[in-house]
């Protein structure tokens, strides 16, 4: 008797021991928690980038005929049982203590327990946790809320969580428009989702979907007809194999990266990428795996685009050559050099590195403008040698100014940097190239544009945000420095970039293994290159640069880059803000403020509250834009560095793109 109450003793402390250990268990996840592998990941249109492993359903939305034959063939008293089945348990330790694991015997609950809560080794251990964890969640769970966390936890091979995405998958259909052997089929795999695999083994898992039709039929829940029916379509099924685009995945790849940072918790989530599909699609199935390139929103910061490996356009550096140049003579202009400085072309010898021009012709002197428009070597090395009193200090300065704007990479700490001996990759470029439309200002570039979570609700929205404003550099000087480059697509090096005369700035560069296209207009910034040895820019880079812009123009306006006026139109007696308030308080002026607010350049990455404002009450036709507080008004004087804000001249006239977007308020000014 003592023993037996021994034993009796031992079992309720080692029950107790066993309910507070299971509950801590239990109490650290929900049972709709889902692993972070299972976001669903979409292009900016919201189409899907990869075929999704996750797609969440909920109970209301799933088929009857799919409850229904779920709970016949895996738990036919789930309604009825507290989270497990005697009968199965016991023969589940019977058959464990035959062959050392365990078999059969799980619920639903049970099975929602060891996908959620623990591992998928069969042992005695993890049965018996599971039937503790299992009253917890039956406990604080409802039974509809437990079968819902099934039909989309339940893992259906090939990586593939959960009956929604399995029926787009495995048959290209919505979860609803499954027909009863579809709906067979993936029943049918979830004991064996590896030997019943759609896709290596097709017969079995057909094989398994009619021995369900069978037990349907036998227990007559179908008719006869019915059944010769689902067996007709059982044999016709052909299951849809998806094709995973390696350039797809490389996107998913960048994505993931920046999704990384954003400490999600869990999986389920449904990310919206700033990448444009029809761009994206259009280019990339020429695209050579010795390219890369990347196009970005110069005024928001989204990552419109990339083409080829990730790694090549985000990390992977090589000499940038001349497309180094422009960043060195915008120096010198600031520094009082001007378009038509003299610069000496003459064979040049420093040490022992003599750099040559590439037509290995010297013309004894040319100006500043001809040598940055034709990439001529020699003149270009003595304007950086002037930009210090010595060749160290203009090194010093140089690396300085181009670390400052993003230009992160090797640096050789030489005279030869002057000709592109640095190494970066496209991505920091394009990012860098960004400074000369607009003025200076870096937007934080970015490439998740919006975060759902699996019921749908937004939970993450990046806003347009100014990551640096470059100090210390004019207006003057970035407006001579987008006449150069503009010139440089007329008439120098990149002459063959369009067909005809266009608005667009842009920069060649040829180094020893890589060649290089890096350009802009008043919204978008490029930047391409070719690795390879004995290329050219001009046959080799411009090309691809060709292919991506005719398709990116195809359906985008050319946007023109504001030039600065160094003379004063028009005097205004009140201060800039008074003078923009006034205008715009015209009621005669409606479409002008609507335009203003789609249209004016770095509205969106100098405002970002009120963008969002507005784009959320765009249909209510609200567009009072300049109903907000005076200290937003200073900032945005501030970052488009007006200079002195009494003045209204030609330089705010054309920042704010008065005659081409509001005709009617320019006409209003100039009365």
């Amino acid at each position: 008797m003592k023993y037996f109450l021994y034993g009796i003793l031992l079992v309720l402390i080692t029950g107790l021991i066993l309910f507070n250990y299971t509950y801590n268990i239990f109490i650290n996840k929900s049972i709709f928690s889902i692993n972070s592998n299972y976001n669903t990941y979409l292009f900016s249109n919201g189409n899907e980038i990869m075929p999704p492993k996750f797609k969440y359903t909920k109970i209301s939305e799933t088929p009857i005929n799919l409850l229904f034959i779920l709970l016949w063939s895996e738990d036919r008293d789930f309604f009825g049982h507290p989270g497990f089945n005697l009968k199965g348990f016991i023969r589940a330790i019977i058959t464990n203590i035959k062959s050392g694991t365990s078999y059969g015997g799980s619920t639903i609950t049970q099975q929602v327990v060891k996908n959620i809560y623990l591992t998928q080794k069969k042992l005695i251990s993890r049965k018996i946790l599971e039937i503790f964890i299992s009253f917890w969640v039956e406990r604080s769970y409802t039974k509809n809320e437990i079968l819902e966390s099934y039909i989309n936890i339940a893992y259906l091979g090939n990586d593939i969580n959960g009956f929604g995405a399995a029926a787009k998958r495995y048959f290209g259909k919505e979860l609803r428009d499954l027909n009863l052997s579809e709906i067979s089929i993936l029943v049918g795999i979830i004991n064996a989702p590896e030997y019943y695999n759609p896709y290596k083994y097709p017969l079995r898992a057909k094989n398994q979907a009619l021995i369900i039709l069978n037990s349907l039929l036998n227990n007559q829940l179908i008719s006869k007809n019915e059944y010769k029916v689902y067996t007709q379509q059982l044999n016709e099924i052909i299951f849809k194999k998806p094709y995973f685009d390696e350039n797809n995945f490389q996107l998913l790849l960048a994505i993931k990266n920046e999704e990384s940072k954003l400490n999600l918790n869990g999986g389920g989530y449904i990310v919206k990428s700033t990448i444009d599909k029809d761009l994206f699609e259009t280019v990339k199935n020429t695209w050579q795996a010795s390219q890369s390139a990347i196009i970005l929103d110069n005024k928001t910061g989204k990552i419109i685009s990339f083409f080829g490996n990730q790694y090549d356009v985000f990390y992977s550096n090589r000499q940038i050559g001349s497309t180094i140049k422009p960043f060195y003579y915008l120096l010198a202009l600031n520094k009082g050099f001007n378009i038509n400085t003299v610069l000496r072309d003459e064979p040049l010898k420093i040490g022992n590195w003599a750099p040559q021009n590439f037509e290995k012709t010297y013309k004894g002197k040319t100006t500043l403008k001809d040598a940055l428009i034709h990439s001529i070597n020699i003149p270009s090395i003595n304007l950086f040698l002037k930009l210090e009193n010595s060749p160290q200090k203009s090194i010093s300065t140089v690396e300085s100014f181009l670390k400052e704007i993003g230009i992160n990479g090797f640096y050789p700490h030489d005279i030869t940097i002057s000709l592109g001996t640095i190494e970066s990759n496209v991505f920091n470029i394009a990012k860098a190239f960004s400074i000369f439309p607009n003025y200076g200002l870096i937007p934080e570039f970015y490439i998740i544009e919006e975060i759902y979570d699996k019921n749908g609700n937004l939970i993450y929205k990046k806003s347009p945000k100014i990551y640096k404003k470059i100090q210390n550099i004019n207006n003057k000087s970035y407006s001579t420095m987008n006449d150069l480059l503009k010139q440089v697509v007329i008439e120098g090096t990149a002459k063959n970039l369009f067909a005809k005369k266009n608005e667009f700035h842009g920069k060649t560069g040829t180094a020893e293994s890589s060649v290089w296209f890096s350009g802009y207009d008043a919204k978008i910034v490029l930047s391409i290159r070719k690795d390879g040895r004995f290329l050219l820019s001009t046959t080799h880079a411009i090309p691809i640069a060709r292919k991506i812009l005719n398709s990116y123009y195809s359906y985008n306006p050319i946007t023109k880059v504001p030039n600065f006026s160094f003379y004063s139109t028009k005097n205004v007696v009140d201060p800039f803000e008074t003078f923009i308030s006034n205008r715009f308080n015209n009621k005669n002026l409606y479409f002008s403020k609507k335009n203003y607010i789609e249209n004016i350049q770095n509205y969106e990455t100098l405002f970002p509250d009120l963008f969002i404002k507005y784009y959320n009450n765009i249909k209510s036709n609200n567009f009072k834009l300049f109903e907000f507080d005076k200290l937003n008004i200073q900032k945005y004087i501030n970052s488009l560095d007006l200079g002195d804000t009494f003045i209204y001249n030609d330089f705010v006239r054309d920042k704010l793109f008065l005659e081409y977007y509001f005709p009617d308020l320019a006409i209003e000014i100039n009365k």
